[in-house]
């Protein structure tokens, strides 16, 4: 099977592959939802690309109109539409007045002087709009029965709500169905990707959340290279002596490590020690903080023994705080993944990743947290993720989102104070400690207790 590019980030792992060529594609969803952004960028990237494409919009909107609402997306390029590649063709009222099928004939004519590769038909519903319902059904079929001979992906896009979809003849006639949605999530909008039909071929089933930005339509879930170099056996100290001992000598380098536990049991101290070891040792790293601000992030490190001030100033290490309520997890996650290539990180803290609980859905926040976790492997970066949890919850109760190790902080009451454990309950390709150790924290930061013989 021929497939071709989506063109949109994220979208060919959803479809495995991309889109079957030829093949008719109707992208569905509400007004406002992304469709004329995504039939936008996928035809404008591909003629960047050398493919020639067409724009055919039935609106009957002047290049002018259209430059001016485009313009900001930085796919969107006009010089385009000079070197032959990109083709606009607006459908004017005229001849839409001279019936539907002056349209269908005066459309293939132009498809067989340019000859593309990719077609777009922005939108397709307000062709055949005053048609009676069986007319338009015989037009509807008769034009994407055409569409099988003209060798090319036509992307066609319709003002539908999903109830609507399910009994439109468009639906029926189109080999794939996208479905766009604008849904509320806990209180926030969150946008989403749904492929509802797909003719021959296997796709990723459910809503995938999609951001729009400046760059186009971003789905959350990229395609990730492999990592550069081949799974680690070397040791990258934790910055806690005492959690060095217990895993054997410390992480393995470009691996992930969960550190869990209620508030105030330890998570971000251990977290900041590890950013701080790493900058001692002149590897640059970073603390992404939900929690604390920059200023506030320096001051705690301060308090326990570790002033990582001189190394910001220094570039080797980079505090990136995101206030949840501002927080767009698509749109935080592509700058994140901007910002370590273009540092060359080598270590990252993530706190606190129980912010996408109160984000997302449970599905979209477990996904999203393997995203991350799979976007610093693959680019070979040391992470520790610290994940909040309630204080009764036990090491059986922790969802680890599949990182390589998992550590569990828990507070106790002992006499008068409160009392501090840690236990390892997973290290991936290593032997560890089993057992559960107190600890304090101290000025000079996290102290371990451990056996006389360790």
């Amino acid at each position: 099977m021929n497939l071709m590019r989506s063109e949109i980030l994220g979208l060919d792992k959803i479809l495995k592959g991309g889109f079957p060529r030829p093949s008719a594609i109707l992208i569905a969803g509400p007004a406002g939802s992304g469709k004329t952004t995504i039939a936008m960028q996928s035809v404008f990237t591909a003629s960047e690309k050398k493919e020639v494409c067409m724009y055919v919009t039935s609106l009957n909107e002047p290049i002018a109109m259209v430059n001016n609402f485009m313009s900001k997306l930085s796919f969107y390029n006009i010089s385009l539409l000079s070197t032959g590649n990109m083709n606009y063709i607006p459908i004017g009222t005229e001849t839409l007045d001279k019936g539907i099928y002056s349209f269908m004939w005066n459309l293939e004519e132009s498809i067989e002087k340019i000859k593309p590769d990719r077609i777009v038909i922005d939108p397709i519903t307000a062709i055949g709009s005053t048609l009676d319902k069986e007319a338009k059904r015989r037009f509807y079929y008769d034009l994407f029965l055409r569409m099988k001979k003209w060798d090319a992906l036509v992307i066609a896009t319709g003002e539908f709500t999903k109830e609507e979809l399910m009994t439109s003849d468009l639906s029926h006639v189109s080999d794939g169905v996208i479905y766009l949605s604008d849904d509320e999530v806990n209180k926030r909008r969150v946008r989403h990707l749904e492929i509802l039909k797909l003719r021959g071929q296997g796709y990723r089933t459910g809503k995938h959340p999609f951001t729009i930005t400046d760059e186009g339509v971003i789905l959350h879930k990229q395609e990730l290279p492999e990592p550069d170099m081949p799974y680690s056996t070397n040791r990258v100290s934790t910055g806690v002596a005492g959690l060095d001992t217990m895993t054997e000598g410390g992480v393995f380098e470009g691996s992930t490590m969960l550190i869990s536990g209620s508030c105030g049991a330890g998570k971000t101290t251990i977290g900041t020690q590890f950013i701080a070891e790493g900058g001692s040792s002149g590897e640059k790293g970073m603390i992404v903080s939900f929690v604390e601000s920059d200023k506030q992030t320096v001051n705690n490190a301060r308090s326990i023994g570790h002033d990582i001030s001189g190394h910001i100033a220094s570039g080797l290490v980079r505090v990136l705080y995101t206030n949840p309520s501002d927080l767009e997890a698509g749109e935080h996650a592509i700058k994140l993944r901007s910002m370590i290539k273009e540092m060359d990180i080598k270590r990252i803290f993530v706190d606190d990743i129980h912010v996408f609980n109160d984000l997302m859905t449970p599905f979209d926040a477990k996904d999203h947290i393997k995203l991350l976790a799979d976007i610093f492997r693959s680019n070979g970066i040391t992470a520790m993720f610290a994940q909040r949890t309630d204080v009764n919850e036990t090491m059986q109760d922790i969802n680890d989102y599949g990182m390589d190790s998992s550590v569990l902080l828990s507070l106790r009451e002992e006499e008068a104070k409160t009392g501090k454990t840690i236990s390892v309950l997973k290290m991936r390709g290593s032997a560890h400690d089993t057992g559960i150790r107190q600890f304090e924290v101290r000025s000079s930061g996290v102290d371990i207790i451990l056996p006389s013989s360790q």
